[in-house]
């Protein structure tokens, strides 16, 4: 096998000692043999070396090969800017490749799906919220992933963005909720926007939250198939 150069690209905000993300980070290195593994930000806040900064670091010590494989749920803004970047950045290399994102196609909703009917089981009376990233081109991988749990038999969950998941849940009869991120990381967004704000206005309407605090990355199906667009990207 080739070696290559990983940049684990995402939010960087909360993957700092997050168990899932490591583990991801350690999987993703053994898949693609990789020799030297870099983070770089996306987007959230400004914390850390952004994919320019850190492909064109890359490229200066004379790496030659370099996989992106990025922590983005859905091929949106966020992933549409990175694959921007590598474009940049692609003639300083011999080869530059992005990964797809985790929810690529109709296949990878089916996967996750399962994952996640598997990790937040039915309960009666109990409805499930899963609050992901806003902006249309990611609520509407969200509401496509609503879609195939619902093909699972889980009308019971809902997945979209924090201000429309409130909005929907008021339309609901169970007083219970499950509230856990629909994201890769444990991260700034997960713990402030889901976790406290969303739980905080799901209980001031008398609805009893039970907070999920994990990461998508955390379930092992979720990073074999981030593992498996890696190998297909280099394939």
């Amino acid at each position: 096998m080739r070696t290559w150069d990983l940049v684990i690209a995402g939010c960087l905000s909360g993957e700092r000692d997050d168990a899932g993300i490591a583990a991801l980070a350690g999987e993703l290195a053994a898949a693609v043999g990789a020799g030297t593994v870099v983070r770089a930000r996306t987007g959230g806040r400004p914390m850390g070396a952004s994919v320019p900064e850190v492909l064109a670091g890359l490229c200066a010590r004379g790496a030659r090969r370099v996989l992106v494989a990025t922590t983005h749920v859905a091929d949106g803004r966020l992933q549409r800017t990175c694959a921007a970047d590598v474009a940049v950045a692609g003639s300083g290399f011999e080869e530059l490749r992005l990964a797809a994102p985790l929810l690529a196609d109709e296949r990878d909703l089916r996967a996750v799906a399962a994952a996640l009917d598997e990790a937040l089981p039915a309960r009666a009376g109990r409805i499930v919220a899963l609050a992901g990233h806003r902006g249309a081109d990611c609520e509407a991988t969200l509401a496509r992933l609503e879609a195939a749990l619902r093909d699972r038999g889980r009308p019971d969950v809902l997945v979209g963005a924090p201000e429309l998941l409130a909005a929907r849940l008021d339309g609901r009869p169970e007083r219970a909720a499950l509230l856990a991120p629909m994201l890769m990381a444990l991260g700034h967004h997960a713990r402030r926007d889901v976790l406290v704000d969303l739980r905080a206005r799901l209980e001031r309407a008398d609805r009893a939250v039970t907070p999920w605090p994990h990461a998508l990355a955390e379930l092992p199906a979720v990073r074999d198939l981030v593992v498996a667009h890696a190998r297909a990207a280099l394939e």
